[in-house]
């Protein structure tokens, strides 16, 4: 393997990991998600979409302790910030690696061999 062949290999990493945050953000629906436990009505509990004025129970499942609760709206707020965080690392990613992959191709790459 070539010192160029593997800075390729380097900078496509990125490139992937840019794509794969995009497609994360991207393919997000619109459906607030409560990912601890929703109370509902007597004693049943569930978790999944949530409705306005629900309440998510968040909880850490590793220990069983309460890391919160939040709103319908503070969670639909909370989802869509982590959306744009994902755009945001995605395109920091797919631009690092893209850029890397450029300098690469122009400055080590280029030369044609004379037969």
């Amino acid at each position: 393997m070539t010192f160029r062949g593997l800075l390729l290999g380097l900078f496509a990493v990125p490139v992937v990991v840019g794509g794969y945050f995009l497609t994360e953000a991207a393919t997000v629906d619109g459906t607030t998600q409560c990912d601890g436990i929703i109370e509902e009505y007597g004693d049943a509990e569930r978790s999944g979409p949530m409705k306005p004025g629900e309440t998510c129970n968040l909880y850490d499942f590793t220990d069983g302790r309460s890391a919160g609760t939040r709103t319908y709206e503070q969670q639909r707020k909370e989802q869509a910030e982590g959306a744009a965080d994902d755009y945001r690392a995605g395109g920091w990613w797919l631009a690092y690696g893209a850029a890397g992959l450029v300098v690469v191709t122009t400055h080590l790459g280029l030369k044609r061999r004379r037969a």
